[in-house]
């Protein structure tokens, strides 16, 4: 008898660590970052773009000063080499926004960990994804970006 509770014991903790691994992020490097912004509207068209450069930088921000209303505009960062800048835009699921909870890499591909919210600034019934732009202290080189909820 004790060993066939010892033997369902077995198959429910690995039932468990399947279901927990799915939901984690890999262990990879943690990096430092800051969430600079949200916006309603589309900067790229991709899922991702990394600002590389001054150009790209000055570019991305003409785009939002073109998109956004009133006599206030926000400065334009600088790139260097000790940061990189990033726009991101993830899925939707059941809120206006998502919130960045961390960002760590693991060989060529970002991993940033995600979480439901919903933005007082942004239109409650909006399902249009945010464009995240993150600043990432260092200098960080990356071909994939990958979120998790």
């Amino acid at each position: 008898m004790r060993g066939i509770l010892y033997f369902f014991l077995l198959i429910l903790l690995n039932c468990q660590s399947q279901v927990a691994g799915s939901k984690t992020m890999p262990a990879g490097k943690e990096i430092p970052f800051e969430d600079k912004y949200h916006y309603p509207f589309n900067l790229t068209r991709k899922e991702f773009l990394i600002i590389s450069s001054q150009k790209t930088m000055d570019e991305v921000f003409n785009l939002i000063h073109k998109k956004n209303v009133g006599n206030r505009f926000s400065p334009i960062p600088a790139v260097s080499e000790n940061e990189t800048y990033l726009i991101i835009k993830p899925e939707l699921k059941n809120s206006n926004d998502v919130s960045v909870d961390s960002v760590s890499i693991d060989h060529d591909t970002l991993y940033i960990k995600i979480s439901a919210f919903d933005n007082p600034d942004f239109d409650r019934d909006s399902r249009v994804p945010p464009n995240i732009f993150l600043k990432l202290t260092g200098h960080v080189n990356f071909k994939n970006v990958i979120t998790i909820y």
